[in-house]
């Protein structure tokens, strides 16, 4: 009698994601958008709730935007040319940048302060997708702990969440805090995407290399990616 055998795939491990990034950071908006296109290529195995970990990139006080745009520029690199740049990029993921509509980039921490405490929500990730969209696309302050709040009434966020945002010193310690951790290991630029807690990919990657780190989180026999970007 034949006995047909079954070849069982080798069990894949999950993704443990952490994204550093900027709420003001355009390409932070990019990088986590381009993370989710790659996502969908992953089958078989779990992916675990992104973690968010805030990293302000800019001057405590409030800043013109293509002031600010230009310290994120290699030097020679116009800024005109940068935001048709980021146009096209986003245009590619779904994203609408207004950067007519942006006045100044303010200080981030209150927005860091807002997803962190969305986190015990369970709406981190509504909350980061939230923040890059009413800035990046409406031109909103989200320095603005008034606006934030609005942002959180639309995200339905829990009245435990909006009562704690609006104690100002809940949170602030968390943030803060974190800021101080990442620098003390050397992270001085925004995004950057660690997955499984040992393959990082520093800088706005394109999906591919996004697709290319991930296999190589769930078969670690594959060689390492070799595309990387310059942070910015």
């Amino acid at each position: 009698m034949d006995t047909q055998l079954n070849v069982l795939a080798p069990h894949k491990p999950g993704l443990e994601l952490d994204l550093i990034a900027d709420l003001a950071c355009p390409w932070s908006f990019l990088g986590k958008r381009r993370l989710e296109q790659a996502l969908e290529n992953v089958y078989g195995a779990p992916v675990l709730a992104l973690r968010w970990h805030g990293l302000r990139i800019g001057t405590e006080a409030p800043v013109a935007w293509k002031e600010y745009l230009a310290t994120r520029l290699p030097e020679g690199v116009d800024v005109e040319i940068a935001e048709r740049s980021l146009y096209e990029a986003g245009d590619m993921l779904g994203i609408g940048f207004r950067f007519d509509r942006i006045g100044q980039v303010p200080n981030t921490l209150e927005a860091h302060r807002f997803v962190k405490l969305a986190a015990r929500d369970g709406r981190q990730g509504g909350a980061v997708e939230a923040v890059f969209e009413a800035f990046f696309q409406h031109g909103r302050d989200i320095g603005n702990r008034q606006v934030l709040t609005e942002i959180g009434q639309d995200l339905g966020v829990a009245a435990a969440v909006a009562e704690a945002f609006a104690d100002s010193s809940q949170g602030r310690d968390e943030v803060t805090a974190e800021e101080k951790r990442l620098r003390s290991l050397g992270v001085v630029a925004v995004p950057n995407l660690l997955i499984n807690g040992h393959i990082l990919v520093p800088g706005p990657a394109e999906v591919s290399t996004y697709v290319q780190a991930i296999d190589q989180a769930l078969f670690p026999q594959l060689s390492a990616p070799t595309s990387r970007q310059a942070l910015h």
